[in-house]
């Protein structure tokens, strides 16, 4: 393949872009002359100048905020995205145009990453991007100025045609890696290779001393990469190696994902200054534009200077999509924005302090997921406990329940910028081992000249590296993983299949050993991983270890021979491939031919974590309460065989489906509330069998609508969940069969509500198609008619929009649309007893398993939770209903886009207090809360099963 003139490393930061080249001159090994590109941009309207760095900031341009040509640069004529600078400038006064932190959007499993979400909160007719498209425009821009200002015309030049090193965070997951690779795509890149942005740093640090590193460092030392930048902290560690050809380097841990860093300070300040403004609390454009003014009065004040500025004006300037309205100000001085910035995401805390996490919520003005506890050296401390093990025989330092001691530090982002920031990270790791033996210990501080452009550079000299010159870092993956075996011993040995240290782009074959791969049916492979178990080797089975071995969420497929799912058991052997982007691939290949399978493994999970969880049986599990005895389980199998077998005629009968629950009840001694998932699971596998079996008769009918849900609800949260909703999926296209029978149809919409936390967007939205004809009539069209099916009755249309309601993936002004019938309705004299409970749902402020940017508008609830507070309501199940109507529309998120304006959000409160709420319900309007399980129940219209809880996807996770 023909080598590309230019290597080129690119950090796609969430505050600054950078790039840094090698010209290669059309040598095979290059050598390591880095050279920075400044990036040509508008920095101010028509002006273009070029910049060190390019600023992650996307302006889109839409009124007559701008004069004509503003928007020229001297390869186009401009269009209505503006990146860098001037976008930065223009977003300050009008933020509701601004993108920012787009790649803490990137790696948010809270939203949907692909869809126009961003400005969040923006109000309604401002057009919007996805995080992959700011994502792709910085890109794009950077592109076509390289190609402007390097090419020439001539096309082999253009950085399209160049061999590009793109850096992402060391905690980004498998999502957020191929969403970056995607945002490459986009901008035309094709030729792309990622790299981890601490590894980048410290090849930043190895190119700029490789004539003096060896008298820096010295075998056996361990080094921390300390990285914060705008959105994400990663800590790294590097231990210095001792080669046949000299001294080398090798990561030996990665840290969890951290959504931390220079972003959340400036929240912190700005909530500090809305303080100071007296208590009004701005709304979310002002507070953009604050957080805009906290940013720049915290570069200047904690700027090392001499001498140093002692204070710093805010002015929030302007309101809205264009330049009207006054203004409000304000200042910071330089001692409150240390004591925020360094006291608040910087304390002195002692050697082992662990992240709070009795924490609820970190700061989540800006929409994103941060991290509960804003203490970086907590979260230091807790890597460096973990990763102990690395520095066992680091020169005869701390026993093994002491953390790892680093020799040296290397700071990277540009987070860290002001040395007061580092400073304090010294000292604070230099006083968890002030009581070591020997010479009094501080860490060696290593430095790159430029914390903005080091990532950069050091991509671009991996990309050297890559062709064989410098020095590389070995390491690859930071964990050895396995597979757990079903050997009938009840310490459940593990397999190892992927060794630590194994390298991007390597392949491992399990040697020795042969397996059976049973197809056609679920299954669930268990995983495991470690972090401190360097020497085991592909093919080594090694026992149950909870101190070294952790175990991960199981891995659930279904394998098929072609398309349909055929029975049948597979001699496999096993092989693993570590993927360019960071994740595991494990094949199985047959030992007769060549069919092969994949499985997937994420080196870290949505939230950047690999979060501990036990692997279960389908056979059954122990509960809070419960265990049911394996015999039982079969009886009742049986029982269900048996009622859906049974005749039309006997459908009523003592075994026939109208007394199926009450016989289950009966074989299990358990109450139908308490049967756990692991039994109601087991049902489906009969129940689908069976399915034909429903049309027997209208009692067969509803029975296996009713008995499916109640078995599959909440549709997730247990293994193999997601194969057996896409069994069930194809029963919706083949729909009620009894179509006159009133209790069919009812009992048809519950069994799609009860699932519909495991159901995608498509399939809302395919649900949504089928109600909106009855639930939003057209004038003049009778639904029934249309449909082909009687009007429903009164039972069925409640059972219809509690469907509708539940379906939390519909897009926002689809849930609007449904929410203004309702509130139309409200207003009757005695409303339907359906209205007060959908019109929570549709409302709520969190989801319960949805996404951030499918919740209705804020002013839209507001608009609801008035309507609401002006009616008075029926003592019982009325009041009860408003409870969770309002407790609902009004919860805190955190999120001031989402959130209800305070005044409204406290007459709520005090009208809740009035209706008799207990703490359990007013502390999640008050404060962020997660819902207790029995308020999840009340909103998914059930109990959820034993043991099983709903974890929204917008819940911010601690790692």
């Amino acid at each position: 393949m023909t080598r590309s003139r230019y290597i080129v490393g690119i950090d796609l930061g969430t505050t600054n872009c950078a790039v840094a080249y090698v010209d290669t001159k059309g040598r095979e090994r290059p050598a390591a002359d880095i050279r920075p590109f400044n990036v040509p941009q508008l920095v101010a309207p028509g002006e273009t100048a070029p910049r060190p760095t390019l600023p992650s900031f996307l302006y889109l341009a839409g009124g007559p905020e701008l004069p004509a040509g503003a928007a020229l640069l001297p390869w186009s004529e401009g269009n209505d995205r503006i990146v860098g600078e001037f976008a930065q400038l223009q977003g300050a006064k009008v933020p509701s145009r601004l993108v920012s932190s787009a790649k803490s959007w990137l790696c948010h499993p809270g939203v949907d990453r692909e869809a126009a979400i961003l400005p969040w909160g923006a109000p309604t007719g401002i057009k919007k991007v996805s995080p992959v498209d700011a994502s792709a425009a910085y890109l794009i821009h950077i592109r076509d100025s390289w190609n402007h200002a390097m090419a020439g015309g001539d096309a082999a030049r253009n950085l399209e045609a160049q061999e590009v090193v793109l850096t992402v965070p060391a905690s980004f997951d498998e999502a957020a890696r191929e969403l970056t690779i995607e945002a490459a795509k986009r901008a035309g890149l094709a030729s792309v290779t990622l790299l981890e942005e601490p590894q980048a740093a410290f090849y930043c640090w190895i190119v700029t001393h490789q004539d003096r590193w060896q008298r820096e460092v010295r075998a056996g030392e361990l080094i921390l990469v300390c990285d914060i930048g705008g959105g994400t902290t990663d800590f790294s560690l590097i231990t210095v190696t001792e080669t046949p050809t000299g001294p080398g380097f090798r990561r030996v841990a990665v840290g969890d994902h951290l959504m931390l860093g220079g972003d959340n300070i400036d929240l912190a300040l700005a909530h500090h200054v809305e303080r100071k403004l007296g208590g009004l609390r701005l709304d979310s454009e002002q507070w953009s534009a604050l957080r805009f003014a906290c940013r720049t009065a915290k570069e200047k004040l904690l700027l090392d200077q001499r001498p140093p500025i002692e204070r710093w004006p805010v002015t929030i300037a302007g309101r809205g999509s264009k330049l009207i309205g006054g203004s409000i100000q304000s200042e910071l001085t330089r001692d409150e924005v240390r004591e925020i910035a360094i006291a608040g995401f910087f304390p002195m805390v002692e050697r082992g302090t662990e992240p709070d996490r009795g924490a609820k919520l970190g700061l989540q003005e800006f929409g994103l997921p941060f991290v509960a506890d804003p203490a970086v050296p907590k979260h230091l401390s807790a890597f460096l406990r973990r990763h102990r093990a690395e520095a066992i025989g680091q020169g005869g330092q701390q026993p093994d329940d002491r953390p790892a001691r680093p020799d040296a530090i290397l700071f990277n982002g540009g987070a860290l910028t002001p040395d007061s920031l580092r400073e304090r990270i010294v000292r604070v790791v230099g006083s968890w081992f002030a009581d070591d033996p020997g010479p009094p210990y501080a860490p060696r501080v290593l430095t790159n000249v430029s914390l903005d452009l080091a990532v950069a550079q050091g991509a671009a000299y991996y990309g050297v590296v890559r062709r064989g010159g410098g020095i590389r870092i070995g390491g690859g993956t930071a964990r050895s993983f396995y597979v757990g075996l079903e050997t009938g011993d009840p310490t459940k040995p593990w397999l190892c299949v992927v060794p630590r240290d194994v390298e991007e782009g390597d392949e491992v074959d399990v040697a020795g050993r042969d397996f059976d791969l049973l197809m056609g049916q679920p299954v669930v492979f268990p995983l495991a991983s470690s972090s401190v178990r360097p020497d085991d080797r592909p093919g080594d089975l090694v026992a149950a270890d909870p101190d070294s071995i952790r175990e991960l969420p199981p891995l659930q497929s279904l394998m098929r021979v072609g398309r349909k799912a055929k029975a049948e058991r597979v001699a496999v052997r096993l092989a693993a491939r570590v993927t360019e982007i960071g994740t595991i691939e494990l094949w199985c290949q047959s030992r007769t031919d060549d069919r092969r399978w994949r499985l997937q493994i994420q080196l870290r999970g949505p939230s950047g974590q690999t979060t501990p969880q036990t692997s279960v049986s389908v056979a059954g599990v122990e509960t809070d309460r419960i265990i049911i005895e394996q015999t039982e389980l079969d009886a009742a199998i049986a029982a269900i065989q048996t009622a859906f077998q049974s005749s039309a005629g006997a459908a009523s009968s003592e075994t026939g489906p109208s007394r199926l629950v009450k016989r289950l009840e009966e074989i299990l001694d358990v109450q139908r509330d308490g049967w756990p998932p692991s039994a109601l699971r087991a049902f489906w596998e009969p129940l689908r069998d069976l399915a034909d079996q429903r049309t027997k008769s209208p009692q067969h009918e509803s029975r296996w609508y009713n008995i499916v849900g109640y078995a599959l609800r909440p549709g997730r949260g247990f293994p193999l969940d997601e194969i057996r909703i896409k069994a069930l999926w194809p029963v919706f296209h083949q729909g009620v069969r009894h179509g006159k029978d009133v209790q069919c149809w009812a009992e048809w919409w519950i069994l799609w509500r009860r699932v519909a936390a495991g159901l995608n967007r498509q399939h809302h939205d395919e649900i949504h198609r089928r109600l909106a004809p009855f639930l939003l009539p057209a004038k003049g069209v009778s639904a029934s008619k249309k449909a082909g099916r009687p009007k429903p009755e009164a039972h069925e249309t409640a059972e219809m929009w509690r469907c509708a309601s539940s379906l939390e993936r519909l897009a926002p002004e689809v849930k609007e649309q449904l929410g203004s019938v309702l509130v139309k309705e409200l207003a009757r004299p005695a409303p339907a007893g359906y209205v007060l409970w959908c019109l929570g749902r549709l409302g709520a402020r969190v989801p319960l398993y949805g996404l951030a940017n499918t919740v209705v508008g804020r002013e839209k609830a507001e608009r609801w939770a008035e309507a609401l507070l002006a009616r008075e309501f029926a003592a019982g199940r009325e009041t009860a209903d408003a409870i969770f109507a309002l407790s609902q529309i009004a919860r805190y998120s955190g999120d001031r886009a989402r959130d209800l304006a305070d005044p409204i959000r406290d007459r709520v409160l005090d009208r809740l207090s009035t209706l008799g709420a207990d703490d359990d319900v007013l502390k999640p309007v008050r404060e962020y809360h997660e819902l207790e399980a029995a308020q999840e129940g009340q909103a998914l219209g059930d109990a959820l099963p034993i043991g099983l809880r709903l974890r929204t996807e917008t819940t911010a996770e601690e790692s």
